[in-house]
């Protein structure tokens, strides 16, 4: 169903208020077309460019915030529709709806039908009523009847649409996916769990445990007539170990010989009573050594023994005259020349801070220091001249960046722009809001016509009338000859404070 929000105008609104209190039903009889594009404002009273007016209009609430509304004209005549109109029994404009792009096209032979679900408030929907009935196609719903699609295989398995209906065939579908109650637990059905979520007893399948037989010989293994598949045997004789791969055991060939480790034959090359030697082995000859290379490693010698290597450590006296080359630090050393530094320091010492910066103190304390970091507000009164300026404060001044916005700088100085896309055809003044007001002064900097498409004819530019307000200004448009007088809107761009 086609979704169009309609704007409901302020008298469209009064229409509605009781001067008793509360809602006053309203009655809407006609529509009105136009192939005109415009903006849908509250304010509007009529129709821009109204070419006709329909009479034929139904509608129907369908839910607590929805009115299925359905316009219709079997005329004979040609046109495209930009923007509709609804008005009442008194002729109050009571809603307008409008596009750039024609909503639709009729025919002279077609019929034009156009079929809305207008989503409002439920208190608005409960004041509203229509005339001729007769011709509504609403969506069906549990109370309404009406039009309804048929849900796919895949909707209907996901359950989650409410507005579709469900086919047989789509029903047998879905079902064809779960088990018949009669197949669980039963011969060639499903298997079920029990309480303790295993397989139920009387469901589990009977078990044949392996049995390993010891066997003489070949034909002692051949014999075992109750030997089943799986089950290994072991043959005195050879020491070979075979499983039964299939039935019946008395057929040699049923019967897999398992390979088994074998004992060693050769090692390195070698073969029979074998006698290693250290090259035999790849051995390190004993009269390799292990020597150190100077520095602060001492001893080593040949690997005939066990070695010792020494690194000797430095004293607590020795790390903090700094004298011996030989030893190294270690942390309880470390520990003696870190105190014998911070004996050093001058804990009377101060750090001062100046200009942006506060606080400071003697070392002995642990002083800090701080840089104030100045508000967004702070940043556009531009007052504050002991703090400094983040990104975050910048980040923080007011703005909008919107096709009608503003930015405001440092110190207050503020640009606005304003975007307005609306049809001018004729020669006339408009009275432009801004996004935000000025509070002393403006600038208007420019001020451009724009069109949709490019044109060469087309004779309609605007200008400033008189100088900007500090909220509004007022732009007037011109054309030289009065022919094909054309704007599609204008953008202007404004400096002040």
């Amino acid at each position: 169903m086609t979704a169009l929000v309609l704007q409901i105008t302020d008298v469209g609104r009064a229409a509605m208020v009781d001067p008793a209190g509360g809602t006053r039903t309203v009655h809407i009889v006609e529509a009105g077309l136009t192939q005109a594009a415009f903006v849908a404002a509250p304010t509007l009273e009529a129709l821009p460019g109204e070419f006709k007016r329909i009479d034929t209009v139904s509608g129907l609430a369908v839910a607590p915030d929805t009115v299925h509304l359905t316009l219709r004209d079997s005329g004979t005549d040609s046109y495209a529709v930009r923007g509709i109109a609804l008005y009442l029994d008194d002729g109050t404009l009571f809603a307008v709806f409008g596009q750039p792009d024609p909503i639709l096209e009729k025919a002279a032979a077609a019929t034009f039908y156009l079929a809305i679900d207008w989503t409002l408030a439920a208190a608005d929907v409960a004041a509203i009523t229509f005339g001729d009935t007769s011709f509504l196609n609403p969506p069906a719903t549990e109370t309404v009847s009406g039009v309804a699609q048929l849900a796919t295989i895949a909707e209907a398995l996901a359950g989650a649409v409410g507005d579709k209906i469900i086919t047989p065939a789509v029903m047998a579908e879905v079902l064809a996916g779960y088990v018949n109650a009669a197949q669980l637990g039963a011969a060639s059905g499903v298997a079920t769990l029990g309480a303790d979520g295993k397989l139920a007893v009387d469901q589990r399948p009977a078990i044949d445990l392996i049995d390993v037989w010891p066997v003489a010989d070949q034909a002692a293994m051949l014999a075992k007539a109750d030997a089943t598949v799986g089950d290994f045997a072991v043959r005195a004789d050879s020491g070979l170990v075979y499983v039964l791969q299939a039935l019946p055991p008395s057929t040699l060939a049923n019967w897999l010989e398992i390979t088994t480790p074998s004992p060693v034959g050769s090692v390195n090359g070698k073969v029979g009573a074998v006698v290693l030697s250290s090259g035999d082995v790849g051995a390190v000859p004993s009269g390799r050594k292990v020597q150190t290379g100077g520095g602060l490693l001492s001893g080593g010698g040949t690997l005939a023994g066990d070695l010792t290597l020494t690194l000797n450590p430095a004293s607590a006296t020795e790390a903090a005259a700094g004298v011996a080359g030989d030893k190294v630090v270690t942390p309880a050393s470390l520990a003696t020349i870190l105190a014998t530094l911070a004996a050093k320091a001058n804990g009377a010492a101060t750090v001062s801070a100046g200009g942006l910066l506060t606080g400071g103190g003697v070392l002995a304390g642990n002083p800090t220091i701080n840089l104030a970091a100045a508000s967004a507000a702070e940043i556009l009164a531009g007052n504050e001249g002991g703090k400094a300026v983040t990104p975050a404060g910048l980040a923080g001044l007011p703005k909008s960046l919107t096709p009608n916005g503003y930015w405001t700088l440092p110190g207050g100085l503020k640009l606005m722009w304003v975007q307005v896309r609306q049809v001018v055809t004729t020669e006339r003044v408009l009275t432009v809001a801004y996004p935000d007001s000025f509070a002393a002064f403006v600038v208007p900097i420019s001020l451009t016509g724009w069109n949709t498409v490019f044109s060469i004819s087309r004779d309609l530019w605007c200008q400033f009338v008189g100088d900007p307000g500090l909220s509004s200004c007022t732009i007037q448009t011109q054309s030289d000859d009065g022919q094909d007088m054309r704007l599609d809107g204008f953008n202007a761009f404004f400096l002040g404070v």
